[in-house]
């Protein structure tokens, strides 16, 4: 058993070790990845390794804080050098995962009391 990380008293989890929060699948290659469910401190690393503000690089950047690869970490060099199908698959598991849109509000008809139409 491991000891809990706190913070100013608060206990911190450990996200590498919460196997609720993550996902395998099996990427076009044949190697098993693990994706776990991202924070705002894994897109603040993530941005600090991007320097520059590339988006692109930011989505490789968390993948590298977000996935295992054939259960080892992997770096944002690592990412650069898969294959492309893998690469997608992981950024498709990550983006959607982590930015899933909110659902659209129904749309309503305007109503304006200033209206002379009548309708």
């Amino acid at each position: 058993m491991t000891e809990d990380l706190k913070v100013n008293g608060v206990r911190v989890k450990d996200p590498e070790q919460d196997q609720e929060s993550s996902r395998a699948i099996e990427l076009p290659s044949g190697a098993r990845a693990e994706v776990r469910k991202g924070l705002g401190r894994d897109l603040m690393r993530a941005q600090r390794v991007a320097a520059g503000g590339d988006a692109s690089a930011v989505v490789f950047a968390l993948i590298a804080e977000l996935a295992r690869v054939d259960g080892r970490k992997v770096v944002y060099e690592d990412v650069l050098e898969m294959d492309l199908a893998d690469v997608l698959a992981l950024q498709a598991e990550v983006v959607g995962e982590n930015f899933e849109r909110p659902p659209q509000r129904a749309s309503q008809d305007s109503f304006d009391p200033d209206s002379r139409s009548g309708n």
